[in-house]
């Protein structure tokens, strides 16, 4: 079963990933992407992290 991707949600995570990890730019966060995994695997590239491993941290949030 596939989640559903919840604007409000990210909107709220964007705070905190930026206080997170600074080299995250708001350009990097904006929900301009195909799908969530498209979002989740370009900032997961940027962080130097494995996707699944981004995703915990989102978890986390």
């Amino acid at each position: 079963m596939k989640e559903e991707f919840d604007i409000k949600i990210w909107n709220q995570n964007k705070n905190k990933l930026k206080q997170k990890y600074p080299q995250l730019t708001e350009a990097d966060l904006i929900w301009r992407h195909e799908t969530k995994d498209d979002l989740f695997r370009m900032i997961a590239n940027k962080l130097n992290l494995k996707k699944k491993d981004f995703e915990e941290i989102i978890g986390s949030l």
